[in-house]
């Protein structure tokens, strides 16, 4: 049978179209020309596929009759298809809810209320859309518990906080908003070096490679013989910490190997260069930089296989 190979590119490719059809029509009757080119823009908020509104109420049909056509075509050996689309048509329909209830239908608004910081952000987005909440309770590998409420998981000891989307939704507003533009002040965030990496299962997988983590024997061949973890157990919480740990140590031996350089040439515009770089280097830039590199040698086929878990936290 076909294999399913729709990647994340496929997908956040197909979002973007999406969100460019959003912003082009070309129908001359209804939207008023802005250029003196052929382009119109659509102006009405209902008008949008991915407005509050149209999240709120968005149908797994509908979403796949947006998403779809910008996929990939299908061979005989390849389909493209949207794995889980009821689960993410549901987080969608959260992600419109929560907007609209907490934030007068506005991600601006979201995003304003945070006053320029990262951290706050986050924790914005985790109270607002509980489908961020990205954590596990150590006690119910053990004690076999249900999984602490939200409210008991923010101050219990037992809990381990990972926060993956909402932290890279945070980086991504900021890379394409914040980081190199004056335009937005507001998604300019003063303190992106709260924020970790984000620990899905690309970046172990290239820190394996290298050798930054290693596994036990049993772990490494659960994972070499694709076998799927279960989610928030302990084989995939060791992982996902391990990989935090690792950046952060990485992002010290990056700036350390930066300051050994300036020190060893005190030229002004050394000291310059490296100041910026210094400041640029993070556990956000760290993770841009091991996503690169692995999806690059993953297309390579240069790889060993990645951990596998079914989770909506990736």
């Amino acid at each position: 049978s076909a294999k399913n190979g729709l990647e994340y590119e496929h997908l956040a490719i197909a979002l973007r179209k999406v969100a460019e059809i959003d912003d082009i029509s070309d129908d001359r009757q209804d939207h008023a020309d802005i250029g003196d080119s052929s382009t119109y823009y659509v102006r009405a908020e209902s008008s949008y596929a991915l407005s509050p509104s149209n999240l709120a109420t968005l149908t797994a049909t509908k979403l796949q009759s947006l998403l779809q056509p910008h996929f990939p075509s299908s061979s005989e050996c390849f389909v493209y298809e949207l794995p889980e689309i009821d689960v993410r048509c549901r987080l969608l329909n959260e992600l419109g809810t929560g907007l609209i209830d907490h934030h007068n239908g506005s991600a601006l608004n979201m995003i304003s209320k945070a006053n320029q910081s990262a951290d706050a952000l986050v924790r914005i987005i985790l109270e607002t859309f509980p489908g961020f909440r990205d954590y596990v309770n150590r006690d119910s590998w053990t004690n076999k518990c249900d999984a602490c409420d939200w409210d008991a998981a923010k101050s219990s000891t037992s809990v381990i906080h990972f926060y993956k989307r909402a932290q890279i939704a945070v980086a991504d507003i900021w890379a394409a908003l914040g980081r190199c533009s004056t335009s937005s002040q507001r998604c300019h965030f003063t303190d992106m070096k709260l924020i970790t990496t984000f620990p899905d299962y690309r970046v172990p997988q290239i820190l394996r490679q290298v050798g930054a983590l290693q596994y036990t024997p049993e772990l490494a061949a659960k994972v070499n013989n694709q076998e799927e973890l279960d989610e928030g157990g302990v084989d995939e919480v060791e992982i996902r910490a391990g990989t935090v740990v690792a950046v952060e140590e990485m992002v010290e031996v990056v700036k350390k190997h930066l300051i050994d350089i300036s020190k060893a040439d005190s030229s002004e515009k050394t000291k310059n260069n490296l100041h910026k770089l210094l400041e640029d280097v993070s556990a956000v830039t760290i993770d841009w930089y091991l996503w690169q590199r692995g999806e690059k040698e993953d297309r390579l086929n240069l790889l060993g296989p990645h951990h596998r878990v079914r989770t909506t936290y990736y």
